[in-house]
């Protein structure tokens, strides 16, 4: 499989990717420092803007998608141990309420 071309000079291989729009970029157009473009014609994406209206308009798009990096899988089973721990603390609290009352 060939990897992808720049998408300022066709014919070399792209090794990059600009933060802004999202091009793919050779050495020559890379500016590590900014991780992006170094022209100045680089913009962000719309399609990606669109798709995250509550951005801020000077913000890049984020490369996961806006997400916080856990999928679904594990938001349900962090919730399902944050359940069962909060029903641990409820009966170590009255069981040891019960011990010292004397119950």
């Amino acid at each position: 499989m060939r990897p992808p071309s720049c998408a300022y000079h066709p014919d070399r291989d792209a090794r990059h990717q600009c933060l802004r729009c999202g091009r793919m970029l050779c050495d020559e157009c890379y500016d590590p420092e900014l991780r992006a473009c170094k022209y100045g014609n680089c913009k962000p994406d719309e399609a990606a803007y669109r798709a995250n209206e509550g951005r801020r308009a000077d913000r890049p798009p984020d490369p996961r998608g806006g997400q916080s990096g856990m999928n679904t899988g594990c938001r349900i089973v962090v919730a399902i141990l944050a359940i069962i721990g909060g029903i641990f603390l409820l009966l170590l609290a009255i069981c040891g309420g019960m011990l010292f009352l004397n119950y």
